[in-house]
């Protein structure tokens, strides 16, 4: 009963069906994490690289998972953590190494950011934010989350969340519609 022959560990299938479900979790979750992060981070390659750390340590840590919010909530606070790592890692870089020469980002578009005029403007007015109204906005506006979520994820109230995002974006609405693509 049970016997196992050949190469075929007895686990296999559980495996495969943890592979499937961690493949559905990162089709299903891709984009709007992305969006997430590339609000933090504002590049298209270092975004990729936190997505995929992200996911790798969801899929570490899946065992670990105790349910008390959805499965989306824990993912933005992984991708947020990571993100926000990879600031203080990119800081202590900056601070070491003296000849240092960072270049914001040039509105290169890439699969997420077309080349629209609107789309480089909003970019470039993202870019005068700080990292916690970038978040905050990128998570109501581009991943429509409920504040309920966002508080969760960023341990924030909901007030405090509701008045960052309207302050940002009537910040956001006037650079636009003042900004200079030049």
């Amino acid at each position: 009963m049970g016997e196992v022959s050949g190469n075929v560990s007895a686990n296999e299938p559980k495996n495969i069906a943890l592979n499937e479900l961690f493949n559905q979790l990162v089709r299903e979750h891709s984009r709007k994490l992305y969006t997430h992060i590339r609000s933090i981070i504002m590049d298209h390659e270092q975004t990729n690289d936190i997505l995929q750390n992200t996911f790798m340590k969801a899929w570490q840590s899946y065992s670990s998972f105790r349910g008390d919010a959805q499965v989306s909530t824990w993912l933005f606070r992984i991708a947020t953590n990571e993100a926000l790592q990879h600031l203080r890692k990119q800081k202590t870089r900056k601070l070491l190494n003296l000849f240092y020469n960072s270049q914001p980002n040039s509105g290169q578009s890439d699969d997420f950011f077309t080349g629209e005029d609107i789309r480089l403007k909003l970019e470039k007015a993202l870019q005068t934010l700080t990292v916690h109204q970038r978040m905050i906005f990128s998570m109501k506006y581009y991943n429509d989350m409920k504040y309920s979520e966002m508080s969760q994820v960023l341990n924030l109230s909901e007030g405090t969340l509701k008045a960052t995002y309207h302050q940002v974006s009537k910040k956001i609405e006037t650079m636009v519609t003042h900004l200079s693509l030049d």
